[in-house]
Order: structure tokens, then sequence, then C-alpha cells
């Protein structure tokens, strides 16, 4: 079974998937503290492009607020379930287009002023992160603000995915060497025992480290304005807890704040969240005498 059909069997299946996990109070802040490093890029008149835009968690808002959007996804029910909200909303001003993040040629160069791929498109481009990373470059003008898988912060989670299915932990050793989470005679072990296997164990991966992406998105002509693993304090405070802080809008304010001074620390870098892209950058083009 090739990576391609992996890809697309885990995120036809993953739309219902998605929309639970947005209830979990870890990925609530995840997503806010998402929205605070979007928010001082939204100019009017600006072009956007969103990469992996799944089932619109960003493009859709985006969209709503009168942003001109490009809603770029792989997964198929993925797109048509955005569609099928855009249609009911009567949203303008979002253009929707199959492809992948590691091919963007339909598009010129620097055709967008903003560029997000949040939920980690480029980690899930494994062995092509680094072409997907050069593409998303190319066709950035401004900025560029996107996330990655951490490699750090999801070894506990690739460890206990692995004991669900493996009695090795040979994948786990490897993904910490290497970042990547890659598995081909696993899936294959069961495939035929168990058909639907591939729709809940991650696809092929690269998990990055904080200098390594921060080297990479430098190499490709951008300056670092910001490098945070988002969601590190949610991840590290007591459900219980989170869920009091959401329910009362100062308080979620204020500990918004203090996650986006915690998660930016250097020495939490290596965590993020559990149940997102934990390593997000805002990085902005780099202009000759600028």
């Amino acid at each position: 079974m090739d990576r391609e059909h992996l890809h697309r069997r885990y995120w036809d299946a993953a739309v219902g998937r998605e929309k639970r996990r947005d209830r979990d109070p870890e990925k609530t802040v995840h997503t806010l503290l998402t929205w605070m490093e979007i928010e001082p890029f939204l100019q009017s008149g600006i072009s956007i492009l969103d990469v992996g835009a799944g089932y619109g968690r960003y493009s859709l808002p985006l969209a709503r607020r009168g942003f001109h959007v490009t809603h770029l996804e792989f997964s198929s029910r993925m797109l048509e379930a955005a569609k099928h909200e855009a249609r009911r909303e009567g949203l303008s001003g979002i253009d929707f287009v199959s492809g992948k993040v590691q091919n963007l040629s339909r598009f010129p160069d620097r055709s967008f002023q903003l560029s997000l791929a949040l939920d980690a498109p480029v980690s899930y481009a494994y062995p092509e992160h680094g072409r997907a990373l050069s593409e998303l470059a190319r066709v950035t003008s401004e900025v560029l603000l996107f996330s990655v898988v951490n490699r750090s912060g999801q070894l506990p989670v690739a460890i206990g995915m692995e004991m669900r299915w493996n009695r090795s932990l040979q994948i786990a050793r490897t993904f910490l060497k290497t970042g990547n989470w890659d598995h081909p005679g696993l899936l294959e072990k069961f495939e035929n025992r168990i058909p639907f296997f591939s729709r809940f164990i991650f696809p092929p991966l690269h998990a990055f480290t904080p200098e390594e992406i921060a080297d990479a998105i430098m190499e490709r002509g951008f300056e670092i304005k910001r490098v945070s693993a988002t969601g590190t304090l949610a991840r590290l405070v007591p459900p219980r807890a989170l869920r009091r802080i959401l329910k009362n809008q100062q308080l979620t304010e204020e500990f918004l704040e203090l996650s986006r001074q915690y998660d930016s620390r250097f020495e939490v870098q290596g965590i993020g969240s559990r149940v997102a892209s934990g390593l997000l950058i805002v990085a902005r083009r780099k202009h000759s005498g600028g």
C-alpha cells in the first residue's frame, strides 16, 4: 500500500473525528492561540492561501469576515465538507482547490500575501516535506504562518499508538532519531484482517525539531518572527482546570496570554500540543534592502 493511499484513507475518514476534536479543551486553546498569531496580518484586501485547509477550520471564518481565501485540500471528503458549509452559508470569496502542498505549480510566484499551512500539512507531505516548504515559500510574497509536527512532543503519542498495534518500540525509536513516522510493514500486517485499520493510525509523516524547521525556512528566504510550541501549557494543565478556565471569558483571555508567553519559551519548544500540530512558525519574506 503506497503512502498516498494511506493518507487518502486516513484524512477521508477524519472529517467527523476532526470536528469532534474541536470540542477538546486542549484543541480549543490551540485553535484560539493560532488565531492570535493570524490576526495581526489580516489587513484589508490581502490575498490568503490556506493549504491543507481540511473542512475549513480557518478558511471559512476568514471568508465570513470578507477575506478572499484560496482553500486547498488533498482529501476529497474534507474538501466536500468545506464546500457544503460554504454553500449552506452562502459564502463568497472562497475558492476551493483540490491539491497537495508539495505541488502548488498552479499558482505563480508570490501569489499570496499571507499563506497558512496549519495542522501540519508540511509534515504530512513526507517524504516530500522539503519540497512542500519550498513551494509554500515560492508562492508567498509576505508572511508564511504554518505548523508542523513537533518531534519531541509527539514521541509519547507515537509510543502510545505503537503499543496499540505492535509489540515493539522500533518505530518510536526511529521516529525520535530521524523524525520519520513510517510503518509500511505494520499496516500490511493488519490490512487483510482489519480493512479499516489505516483510517485510525497516523499516516507517514516527518516531525521537526525547532532548530530544523527554523533553518529550513530561513534557507528559503524568510526570517523567523516567532516560534511557539503552541498548546504546551494547555497540555500540562489538569483537564478539569482547563475546562473551568474556558467557561470564563476573562480567565480565557488571561490564560491565552500566559500560554503565548510560556509556549514560546526556549525550554518548552520541544513539547507542544498533544492533540494538534505542536510547533508553529511565523515567518516573513526577506526583501532586498529591508
